[in-house]
């Protein structure tokens, strides 16, 4: 593991004055802002809140270490967002499948150590899901800086179809950057081939894989694989 981030003065708090639930009249529901009132829906229900107004008050240290690990996360997970949307869950209510994955990995993910924060890349996830996921992986270091990774066909498990496809990420920790394909290879084909841009040449790269069904919006609890030097 190494540092993710440090302790960072992000800017001042903000304080949410009460809300009140505004039935259907003139107006209606409204979303957005009109002068100092916020019109949105909340749980089916149009509401009325007050704008935030910007606090004066310092944040205290426990809410500075919490905000830094919100935006280190969120700094990690940013770039990979648009395969965090495909793979992480349904939307429930206003939690976006991101949301779900910001939950995970600053609750699972993330540790505090004396200096600031280090991320545990054996507990990031980049699918969290029912489907089955890959059994018996193994990866090796092609000669042309690619890697594979191969695995047993279970496809006739439950909640293993063989169209499903295969998702594999890499993270080269030094460039702060990263790697990914899907869908050019199936569960059923065995094995995929990860290749990499010449920037990544020479690097170490953190690697996770896992399943996705689009069709049946389902993804597979990706596991990770180790690090490897490209």
């Amino acid at each position: 593991m190494i540092d993710l981030f440090s302790y960072i003065s992000i800017g001042s708090t903000l304080k949410n004055k009460h809300m009140a639930t505004m039935n259907q009249g003139i107006l209606g529901g409204f979303s957005g802002k009109i002068g100092t009132v916020v019109g949105s829906s909340w749980r089916g229900k149009n509401v009325l809140r007050s704008a935030p107004s910007v606090s004066t008050k310092p944040a205290s240290a426990a809410q500075q270490k919490q905000r830094n690990k919100f935006k280190g996360v969120s700094q990690f997970l940013t770039p990979i967002k648009e395969i965090l949307t495909e793979t992480f869950g349904a939307s429930v209510g206003s939690k976006s499948p991101f949301n779900n994955a910001m939950s995970y990995h600053m609750k699972e993910a993330v540790q505090q150590t004396t200096v600031g924060f280090q991320l545990e890349y054996a507990k990031v996830l980049i699918g969290k899901g029912g489907l089955c996921g890959l059994e018996n992986p193994v990866v090796q270091m092609l000669p042309t800086h690619r890697l594979q990774v191969s695995w047993d066909d279970n496809s006739t498990q439950g909640l293993a179809y063989p169209t499903d496809a295969f998702l594999i990420v890499a993270y080269a920790t030094d460039l702060q950057c990263f790697e990914y394909a899907m869908g050019e290879s199936l569960r059923e084909t065995e094995q995929g081939v990860l290749s990499f841009q010449e920037s990544f040449y020479g690097e170490t790269v953190h690697l996770w894989a896992t399943f996705h069904n689009a069709k049946l919006a389902l993804t597979a609890t990706s596991r990770y694989l180790g690090s490897f030097v490209i």
